[in-house]
């Protein structure tokens, strides 16, 4: 590719990385608890879990007999985006458990990785197996999933593609209650970033030099060109039914969303043989001006899953409107 039309990418790349504000945390990789956790060694590259989370010793509630599994979105970590929720469902009686997926390290210090960057289907095929563990290890016949973001879409892969739901006696499904925070169920453009991606392929550039740029510079990924509106994975996922049979779902959206944009894009087609909700943080509270990244961290979205999670909570606690 000649060096000018590379510079120009760079720099349009650049722009368009500022412009959709990107929160990508690198996190040094740090090694599990290994002596209490029962996941296997290739999950010892995860970083720290957040405060409430991965206390393998955690026995079910008959309250709450489900643990939640919670699932950050791209560029994230489990850290950082459930810093404010783990802790609440903890201190509600759940077995809570998050993970680290999608690592791709980081060009100047290898030692430190960014998360949710990778390969989709990889991400699911791994929540499959800390899941799997979490069973195992809580005795639990079914875990409730929470995602954010790509965490929804990755949840949603591992149900379709990856043994999460029993098609043939869905009451033996590993998923009761799947929540979607902001999730890229139909795809985004990343506020413009895919009229970005036809500029450049229109300007000649190959498809895979134009992901490079500009899912690689943005801080993006794989998982974000396979999270563009009409992506090969999204249509495949979405294909033959949107939702899969025996899960609840319940998805929320914000209409200040700015990276899954439009906003309305989060939103699951209800037919079919599953229970949807869809519905936006300001249901009943349009002052809520939550952004998409501050999704995990609203009082209100909070109030959302734990009623998701167990109906009796919204008829015992007020909702908050802030």
């Amino acid at each position: 590719m000649p060096k000018h039309r590379g510079r120009v990418a760079i720099a349009l790349a650049s722009a368009a990385l500022i412009s959709l504000g990107s929160t990508a945390v690198a996190t040094p990789l740090a090694a599990a608890e290994e002596s209490v956790s029962p996941l296997p060694p290739e999950f010892s590259d995860m970083g720290p879990a957040p405060a409430g989370a991965n206390d393998w010793s955690c026995v079910p509630s008959e309250a709450h007999p489900r643990p939640v599994v919670l699932v950050h979105g791209t560029g994230a970590d489990m850290a950082t985006t459930w810093q404010t929720m783990a802790p609440a469902l903890a201190g509600e009686g759940y077995c809570v458990f998050a993970l680290d997926y999608g690592a791709v390290q980081t060009l100047l210090d290898p030692n430190q990785v960014i998360w949710g960057l990778g390969d989709i289907p990889t991400s699911a095929a791994r929540l499959a197996t800390f899941i799997d563990a979490v069973l195992a290890r809580t005795g639990s016949a079914k875990v409730d999933i929470v995602g954010h973001s790509q965490g929804g879409t990755v949840a949603r892969q591992f149900l379709k593609f990856n043994g999460g739901v029993d098609n043939v006696d869905p009451s033996k499904s590993k998923v009761e209650n799947l929540v979607t925070l902001g999730g890229t169920n139909h795809g985004t453009n990343f506020g413009g970033i895919e009229q970005m991606y036809l500029i450049l392929s229109a300007a000649g550039l190959g498809q895979t030099d134009i992901s490079e740029m500009l899912f690689g510079l943005t801080g993006i990924g794989t998982a974000g060109r396979q999270q563009l509106i009409g992506s090969p994975l999204l249509q495949r996922l979405n294909a033959g039914g949107e939702v899969e049979p025996g899960v609840r779902y319940t998805v929320v959206g914000t209409k200040f969303d700015k990276v899954v944009t439009p906003p309305e894009r989060t939103f699951l087609d209800p037919s079919g043989s599953a229970e949807v909700r869809n519905m936006w943080v300001q249901d009943g509270c349009e002052s809520n001006t939550v952004p998409h990244q501050g999704l995990t961290f609203d009082d209100r979205v909070t109030y959302i899953v734990q009623s998701a999670l167990d109906p009796t909570f919204s008829t015992e606690n007020a909702a908050p409107c802030s």
